[in-house]
């Protein structure tokens, strides 16, 4: 598989793209839900055009035969979410949309909470068939950048930033 790398630099010009986009879309998003651990740095980077605060969630995917297959799992939530999320408009945040499955499985969590409206911004939205839709609560989608199906190698991945 072949590999794509990408700098802090692009990084940041490709979340500037994501939050006009978002800017000039019916969406006007009161907080922002990051998926760690690769949502975090482009939530933090749109918190600076947006405006609006970042509240974290973790969900890792156990997939394959050394773990049996079990699916997504919450490793970290939010502190009350009820008060938090219902009625409110909030925004999705995650690095890339490979399978889709930890992002629908992060939504649907949330649809529990009854937002108003719901917004979904990844960096890289990868041109693949998906093991999960979206539901059907997902109002906008926001993409930075549409890829193949590469390896995407990110910055904040790096065990040595000077030799990658």
């Amino acid at each position: 598989m072949e590999k794509k790398y990408y700098s802090y630099n692009d990084i940041h010009r490709t979340v500037k793209t994501l939050a006009d986009k978002i800017k000039s879309s019916h969406l006007k998003p009161e907080i922002m839900i990051a998926i760690g651990g690769g949502g975090f740095i482009p939530a933090r980077i749109l918190r600076t055009f947006l405006e609006i605060p970042i509240h974290t969630v973790s969900i890792a995917l156990y997939e394959g035969k050394q773990t049996g297959e079990r699916g997504p799992q919450i490793t970290q939530w939010l502190d009350k979410p009820e008060e938090l999320i219902e009625n409110r408009r909030i925004l999705i945040v995650d690095e890339v949309d490979d399978t889709g499955t930890t992002i629908a499985f992060c939504t649907e969590q949330l649809e529990k909470y009854n937002p108003a409206e719901v917004g979904l911004a990844v960096l890289h939205r990868k041109d693949k068939p998906k093991k999960a839709e979206l539901p059907k609560m997902v109002d906008h989608y926001f993409c930075g950048e549409e890829l193949g199906d590469e390896w995407i190698c990110y910055p904040w991945d790096a065990l040595d930033i000077d030799n990658r």
